[in-house]
């Protein structure tokens, strides 16, 4: 097939576009064969690296925007009004994700130019990987990073084939997936190799899986299910509490160890001596804490507000707190908010202020844990704070804005991956879905779907010994690329003897 101009660039844009329907929730794995191959084609046939770049930027642009398509709902949550602003800022956000895919594309052209040994059959495969890998390393750190549905997720529907991600974290099985995925383009041999590699790769994996143990203090999660846009009207707030109230004080409630509700579940900017503190104390087991995400002040103005999760004792008392240190740039922080709120009284107010660490919590009565809220759980080898390796992890989240649509899905994957990655199981409550209690091998044991109403009371899954990904993080990554890199310096200067 000979393409050239907008013609290969509209090919580009549709197979990325059709590699996207390879992440959850769907897992159409091989559109995901299709998506790739098609990426190393155009790859393949660019007479340069400014072509290459472009022609991998069209694929980027169309794998994003149809892998994104779910942020387009929160534009349409009453009582805001802000649809038409919706599709211009997906698309803007997909060719900015695009130019990832790009630079590796460019990148490895020029890298194959420049050394034309590098591009042999299954050279090339090794180039373009460690190409993929550094770009989608640098997608989810540049900027403040944005690692949403990278490559190892496609194979999220089986928890086997993900627990290399406890060796080398989801960039590393996204190096795998590249190889997998590409090889039919060079050939039937590396094609069955591919297989005979995922088959031991499960194999592996399954080896590696023990039986659930589930032997921990017994934990409530709360869903309630309240959908966004009326969550914060002033004559729904009290029901609302309430609510959350009654749903945390059903069968059961004085064998528990916590009452978990999800992020800013009571819809009130909570401060000390707060008169919902005295109405959530009522939600605390005998023996035990709530643990709630709040919109938290100091009761000063001029301080600002925290998107926090607390832990709340009996007395109403609030004996520890984390605040949010990842927040979703222009969504929940506007840089300079306090300088330019004298400008303008909108902004400001929608801008909560930046936690200072990360934190490990030990409660009496809980193992450790480090609470993670919502958007932070995207980021490997950034959901547990310093010093002592906590024994689970929490996850707190509203995913109301985003419907029924891909998104909340993508979301619980990114979580049950950090869980393999960090060896430690983790609990998830979401306000409308999807919350769940996950093992520290991803598996899901228990769970509410989304738009779902309910309680799920379940013992802390057990934590592994410490994986090799969470001693070392993306160093181990490092240490394979380079021997990737090794491998394709030994191949180019044998090349090079037999030539000469």
């Amino acid at each position: 097939m000979n393409l050239s101009g907008w013609r290969v660039a509209g090919v580009a844009f549709l197979a990325g576009a059709l590699a996207a329907l390879a992440m959850p929730p769907l897992y159409w794995l091989p559109l995901a064969v299709v998506g790739v191959v098609i990426f190393v084609w155009i790859w393949e046939t660019a007479p340069g690296p400014r072509s290459a770049f472009l022609r991998g930027w069209a694929w980027g642009i169309g794998h994003f925007a149809v892998g994104s398509y779910w942020i387009l709902e929160a534009f349409s949550v009453p009582p805001a009004d802000y649809e038409l602003l919706g599709p211009p800022i997906v698309a803007g956000l997909s060719v900015i994700l695009g130019f990832f895919p790009g630079l590796a594309a460019g990148v490895a052209r020029w890298a194959a130019l420049r050394w034309p040994a590098l591009a042999g059959r299954y050279r090339r495969l090794i180039l373009l990987a460690i190409a993929w890998t550094l770009a989608e390393w640098l997608r989810g750190h540049v900027f403040t990073g944005y690692p949403w549905n990278p490559l190892g997720h496609v194979w999220a529907f089986a928890m086997p084939l993900v627990q290399g991600a406890a060796l080398f974290g989801v960039y590393g099985l996204g190096t795998f997936s590249f190889f997998v995925l590409a090889a039919p383009t060079a050939g039937w041999r590396a094609s069955v190799a591919a297989l005979v590699a995922l088959g031991l790769a499960g194999a592996a994996g399954q080896a590696v899986i023990q039986p659930a143990a589930d032997d921990g203090p017994l934990v409530r999660i709360v869903q309630p299910n309240v959908p966004q846009s009326e969550k914060w009207r002033p004559d729904t707030r009290a029901r609302h509490l309430a609510k959350l109230v009654e749903m945390s004080r059903r069968d059961g409630f004085d064998r528990l160890a916590a009452v978990i509700w999800p992020e800013t579940a009571p819809p009130f900017i909570i401060e000390p001596g707060s008169p919902a503190l005295e109405i959530m104390a009522a939600a605390v087991p005998p023996r035990g804490y709530l643990l709630t995400g709040a919109a938290r002040g100091t009761g000063r103005r001029e301080d600002g507000v925290w998107n926090s999760l607390l832990v709340i004792d009996r007395a109403g008392a609030i004996v520890a707190h984390y605040d949010k240190v990842h927040l979703v740039p222009l969504g929940e922080y506007i840089p300079f908010h306090k300088q330019l709120a004298p400008v303008s009284g909108l902004i400001g107010r929608g801008s909560f202020e930046v936690g200072e660490e990360r934190v490990t919590l030990g409660i009496p009565g809980l193992p450790s844990f480090s609470p993670v809220i919502c958007y932070e759980v995207i980021f490997p080898a950034a959901v547990t704070g310093p010093g002592e390796r906590p024994r689970w992890l929490l996850n707190i989240t509203n995913d109301a804005w985003f419907g029924l649509s891909s998104g909340p899905y993508q979301h619980l994957a990114s979580a049950r991956l950090r869980a393999v990655e960090e060896g430690l199981p983790m609990i998830r409550v979401a306000n409308t879905g999807v919350s769940a209690v996950i093992d520290a091998y991803g598996r899901v044991l228990a769970s509410l779907d989304m738009m779902e109403e309910g309680i799920i009371d379940h013992p802390l899954p057990q934590a592994r010994e410490a994986t090799l990904y969470s001693r070392w993080g993306d160093g181990i990554l490092l240490v394979v690329l380079a021997f990737m890199g090794g491998c394709l310096a030994v191949g180019r200067m044998r090349v090079g003897r037999t030539r000469t």
